[in-house]
């Protein structure tokens, strides 16, 4: 590279998703237009599907890019996106340039008030899909975040919020095939913060959930819940905070029914009297924390 690398070797070196030339992509909601090719800050997109159907695609066509050296990446600005983003693709990195933070600076903020969907807020099928850094607020009938297929993917460092209504899950993954879910914040869901979705071919492997902190407080809400039908092996819930006091008795922290084996460990579980904090756990519990209405069980044992 020599003591002064040229630019395309300084791109190599610090950016690890340059693989072809002009994949990165500046989404602007203030300063922004979707007329612009969305290149540089200067020249940003104004939504962030306008920027993303460049992303995924091969360039100058709506073919989507599948080659193994396709990695593009879409910066979003602070600001408020009022939009529904779904797609498909592969190695598409969508990054919030911002601290998502509720009810302070949102950061980079996703609040979708149209007609009721039955997807989400914000979705993608698709491998190696990277999502970080956003703030979703979701007042529908549907998912906030939804994993709707796909190997490797990674949601890290988002803030979700329910309206502890109609928001259904904070966020709702069909497919977790060495994909992972971290540090992420999820607020009053009306049925599950995260719920690992069961059916034919649904899997969760060699991957997890861990450091999320999942706060429900509607009747009978579940913090994680692993559903029956979901084949699960080498899968982790890991020190995640998951308070569903507010939920009642019926309320749940961690329901596992999969199938498989699933370890869960170090979790911090906060529940009323007569709920249950970890359930259908068998497969492999240790050293989890329970506090019932002030009452510490530490560590608890679900057995």
């Amino acid at each position: 590279m020599g003591l002064f690398p040229k630019p395309e070797e300084t791109k190599q070196w610090m950016w690890p998703y340059y693989g072809t030339a002009n994949r990165v992509y500046c989404v602007d909601s203030v300063n922004g237009d979707d007329d612009n090719p969305g290149f540089s800050w200067r020249q940003a997109k104004a939504t962030i599907m306008a920027a993303i159907n460049l992303a995924r695609y091969q360039l100058g066509t709506t073919t989507i890019d599948s080659s193994k050296d396709h990695h593009a990446v879409v910066l979003v600005a602070p600001g408020h996106y009022n939009e529904q983003v779904l797609f498909s693709g592969y190695n598409i990195h969508l990054i919030g340039c911002g601290c998502p933070v509720p009810g302070k600076d949102y950061g980079v903020s996703i609040n979708y008030d149209g007609a009721i969907d039955t997807t989400a807020v914000l979705g993608f099928s698709g491998s190696g899909i990277h999502v970080a850094n956003l703030h979703i607020y979701c007042a529908e009938a549907i998912p906030a975040l939804n994993m709707a297929g796909g190997d490797n993917n990674l949601v890290e460092n988002v803030v979700i919020e329910g309206d502890g209504t109609n928001c259904t899950y904070g966020i709702q993954a069909v497919s977790m095939k060495g994909s992972w879910i971290r540090d992420c914040v999820i607020l009053t869901p009306a049925t599950t913060g995260i719920f690992l979705d069961g059916g034919a071919d649904r899997y969760a492997i060699n991957g997890g959930i861990e450091r999320c902190q999942i706060r429900g407080a509607a009747t009978g809400v579940k913090g994680i819940h692993c559903e029956a039908t979901m084949t699960a092996y080498n899968f982790r819930i890991h020190q995640n905070w998951i308070d569903v006091e507010g939920g009642g008795a019926t309320a749940v922290g961690i329901h596992d029914e999969s199938t498989g084996n699933v370890f869960i460990t170090d979790n911090y579980v906060v529940v009323e009297t007569a709920a249950t904090a970890i359930s259908g756990a068998g497969h492999g519990s240790l050293n989890n924390h329970v506090s019932t209405n002030g009452t510490v069980t530490d560590p608890y044992d679900d057995d």
